[in-house]
């Protein structure tokens, strides 16, 4: 085993501003790099560092070799009522899932719901960021990916069901959101490859190996195997359901033809049927309820989706960023490539 998974802590705004700079030395407007910068900072300032900057210097690969678009034609292209469809036209997908999110969220403040579809896209990251936007917003939010083929169907043995992750989210009284951010397998693709960066081996019951038998081998779970589902043929179900509202019905992908990420994002405005404040009091009498019950051996208290991240963040800005091995050492590769300086860590 190697020592990859040391982690050491890194300054979020040196870490932000260098991510920032990596774009734009690849060519991409200041006003996406900026973004870059902020939403892969975001997201390992929640911890979600599977979805974080570990991801900038394959983007900024993906930009330099020309599968990505550095200067992409995004655009409406079908605006109607409350429902739109939005074109990526191949670029960085955080920037156009953010801007469908946005129309969405001015759609459902006009009609009381909107909803907006996302095609020819790049990987959009971590979807709970756009949920989170509509909660800023006021709104209920929904959001939901496409993701690499990695789970077997029901009953067959091969890769044909999708990692696509959704998140929804609801605004609280509390600092942090509720805000559920799942894909519909055991764990995310992202932290299989970071265990296998850092030389380290699976838990048991994550994945199966191409004969179908349970492995902890990071390597066969990625080549031939499967990721395993949550629940079973409900997880399948799941990947399912995402593939339809965010490959088919957006037009990026059905069966094995592709063009690109396809996504879902849609936010309802609550203050159409009440307001916000009887809301939150109702999520506050939930919250409640759900946190009274008595705790299991060996719990440490009852936690909400999002309030663990929300959590992390509070540390994580005071304390640094902790990054793992391979994630510091690749983003110093791309900062010596570039001709950046290395000053991230504390």
């Amino acid at each position: 085993m190697s020592d990859d998974g040391n982690y050491r802590r890194v300054d979020p705004s040196r870490l932000e501003q260098l991510v920032i700079k990596l774009f734009s030395a690849a060519g991409v407007s200041d006003e996406d790099a900026q973004f870059m910068g902020h939403v892969l900072t975001d997201a390992d300032l929640r911890g979600v560092h599977t979805h974080g900057t570990r991801f900038a210097p394959r983007y900024v690969e993906s930009l330099r070799e020309g599968s990505l678009n550095t200067q992409p034609n995004r655009r409406l292209v079908v605006d109607a009522g409350a429902v739109g469809l939005y074109d990526g036209d191949n670029g960085l997908g955080h920037v156009a899932a953010a801007r469908a999110m946005e129309i969405a969220i001015q759609k459902a403040k006009d009609h009381g719901m909107g909803s907006v579809s996302v095609r020819h896209n790049g990987h959009c990251g971590a979807v709970a960021y756009y949920a989170q936007q509509a909660v800023d917003a006021g709104c209920l939010g929904f959001a939901a990916s496409t993701g690499g083929i990695a789970i077997a169907p029901f009953g067959g043995t091969e890769q044909r069901c999708g990692l696509n992750p959704i998140s929804w989210a609801a605004p609280t009284r509390h600092g942090w959101a509720f805000n559920l951010d799942m894909a519909p397998s055991v764990v995310a693709g992202s932290k299989v490859d970071m265990v296998r960066q850092r030389g380290e081996r699976l838990p048991v019951g994550w994945a199966v190996d191409a004969q179908g038998e349970p492995t902890d081998d990071p390597v066969a779970a990625r080549s031939g195997g499967t990721l395993l589902p949550i629940g079973g043929y409900k997880g399948v179900g799941l990947s399912i359901a995402a593939e339809i509202l965010c490959g088919v019905f957006s037009g990026s992908r059905s069966g094995a033809e592709g063009t690109g990420s396809g996504h879902l994002l849609q936010a309802i405005d609550i203050e159409h049927l009440m307001p916000l404040a009887e809301f939150t009091d109702g999520m506050e009498r939930m919250i409640e309820y759900v946190k009274s019950s008595a705790l299991a051996p060996g719990s440490s208290g009852i936690t909400l989706p999002g309030e663990l991240e929300w959590q992390k963040r509070q540390e994580f800005t005071a304390q640094g960023i902790p990054l793992d091995g391979p994630s510091r050492r690749s983003l110093r590769e791309a900062a010596e490539e570039a001709g950046l300086p290395y000053t991230i860590e504390l």
